[in-house]
């Protein structure tokens, strides 16, 4: 298969790790992204997913990958040489050939902590793997790079903090009209708005009510997110939400329909993202790689 081109950026692991990665695409061009959340089960729903994302990937090379968070169940990760690293990751989306610049989720915390009581769950070995892997990259818990027409902001939903609140409203204002970019992409683990069985939850609220202006106030285009096992395409203030949990962990229904959604499905697949210069497309695609949103999310500029 063809492997894309990463441009090597050079960071350390820590306090002082970089956090804006710059143009990781060799030139400007459109490309194509994957998203892929709540994937790190290790069963057969997993295996299904990354089968169907490879397939994809045969039929229209994907550039990069994005990852939405718990990326290892149900208790995160213990180390670098952790066994998991193998069978539910290198084993199955190394070989595309893509960079997955990746973000945290609860479980990569270990959090409920009454499921995971001592596994000692290390979300820094997260960070720590982007040294061993060709294919993950974390350089820190957030940051930021540009790949063709668009910025990316993955950001740590699970340990959010005014420290990075503070980074993320700098970082969105200082990258407004960025010469040639005409997109601005914000993802993590939790969404904002939500139909599914966190619908309630404490912390999706008070994302909402911290970034939603935000969003709006610095041209935010999208924000993406993983956490409810589900597929969601939401709007609010002008912006498009999705949620794309749906890539191994079991799968939950639709708690309750909120007023900004516009679809939702509860079946195992990823996110399939088109950037033009001047054109966004979304694409939520089952294992069949049947596009379940119809109409397809198309946004224009």
């Amino acid at each position: 298969m063809r492997r894309a081109l990463i441009s090597i950026v050079v960071f350390c692991v820590g306090a002082g790790a970089q956090q804006d990665l710059g143009l990781v695409l060799p030139e400007r061009q459109a490309i194509r992204v994957v998203g892929l959340g709540d994937f790190g089960s290790g069963d057969k729903n997993q295996l299904a997913v990354a089968k169907a994302l490879a397939l994809r990937h045969s039929q229209e090379p994907f550039h990069l990958g994005i990852s939405l968070g718990d990326n290892f169940y149900r208790c995160g990760i213990s180390s670098e040489t952790d066994s998991g690293w193998k069978t539910r990751w290198e084993d199955l989306y190394t070989p595309l050939g893509i960079t997955f610049f990746t973000s945290l989720g609860n479980h990569d915390y270990g959090h409920p902590p009454i499921i995971c009581p001592g596994k000692g769950v290390s979300p820094d070995a997260q960070l720590k793997y982007t040294e061993h892997s060709k294919s993950w990259r974390m350089p820190a818990r957030y940051y930021t790079f540009v790949a063709g027409f668009a910025r990316f902001f993955a950001i740590d939903t699970e340990g959010w903090s005014t420290k990075q609140a503070a980074w993320l409203k700098k970082a969105l204002a200082e990258t407004q009209n960025e010469p040639g970019v005409q997109w601005r992409i914000v993802y993590g683990h939790h969404p904002m708005y939500t139909s599914g069985v966190h619908l309630n939850e404490r912390r999706i609220g008070a994302l909402r009510r911290e970034l939603s202006g935000l969003f709006k106030e610095t041209k935010v285009d999208l924000y993406i997110a993983g956490h409810d096992h589900d597929m969601e395409h939401l709007r609010a203030n002008g912006i498009d939400y999705l949620i794309a949990g749906t890539g191994g962990a079991k799968l939950r229904a639709i708690r309750r329909l909120t007023p900004e959604s516009i679809f939702h499905a509860t079946t195992f697949g990823f996110l399939d993202l088109s950037i033009e210069e001047h054109t966004l497309t979304a694409k939520f695609l089952d294992t069949k790689l049947v596009s379940l949103e119809k109409p397809e999310m198309q946004v224009t500029k």
